[in-house]
């Protein structure tokens, strides 16, 4: 079994973060999946804010068959907001030579029920990612998160000032996005 995790911070101004990455690999035969935890408290108050982790997770194998995505919380059609923010992002990823990311409901609504969570909490956080990447059926996931950042362009902006949340946005191996925003709380959840 093959693990990596990798650490960074972002520098003042753009908020605290930093990243983890995390890969598991099959040995032997056997199917392992790691997955360390990446937890962020972050104190709701009216300073932007990124979770202090961007979250990956791949595997070589599938998702177990039979897991389906839970009912959807809102409205299948992406809020204006997400539609923006999806822009901008494929905006960005083409201006680095990447492909457009596809902006689909089933992982918008994995994105808003974390976003809905987080905002009940009133804490940024990657609670139940594992649960969200199995749950895709995807074999790459990542996902980032954010807080009190006034508009779209700012909440690019700021993920794309911290190297883990900035190599998310950037990810090769993933071709669909769901976005959601509940209140100050923004989720972006990407996956192959």
């Amino acid at each position: 079994m093959k693990q990596a995790v990798r650490a960074g911070t972002a520098p003042r101004g753009a908020g605290r973060a930093a990243a983890a990455t995390v890969t598991a690999s099959a040995t032997g035969g056997a199917i392992a999946r790691q997955f360390a935890a990446a937890l962020a408290a972050a104190v709701l108050s009216t300073a932007p804010a990124l979770a202090t982790d961007a979250v990956r997770l791949s595997s070589l194998a599938p998702s177990a068959a039979g897991r389906g995505l839970a009912e959807p919380l809102v409205e299948r059609r992406a809020s204006p907001f997400a539609q923006h923010l999806a822009q901008l992002i494929n905006d960005y990823r083409a201006s680095k030579g990447l492909g457009p990311l596809e902006l689909v409901p089933d992982l918008g609504d994995l994105a808003s029920e974390h976003t809905f969570q987080m905002a009940e909490h009133r804490r940024l956080s990657h609670d139940g990612f594992r649960d969200r990447f199995d749950r895709s059926r995807a074999r790459v996931c990542v996902e980032n998160v954010g807080v009190n950042f006034p508009h779209a362009e700012a909440q690019l902006d700021g993920w794309r000032a911290s190297p883990g949340h900035h190599r998310n946005l950037l990810e090769a191996k993933v071709a669909r996005m769901g976005i959601a925003r509940s209140g100050a709380f923004v989720t972006f959840f990407a996956c192959s």
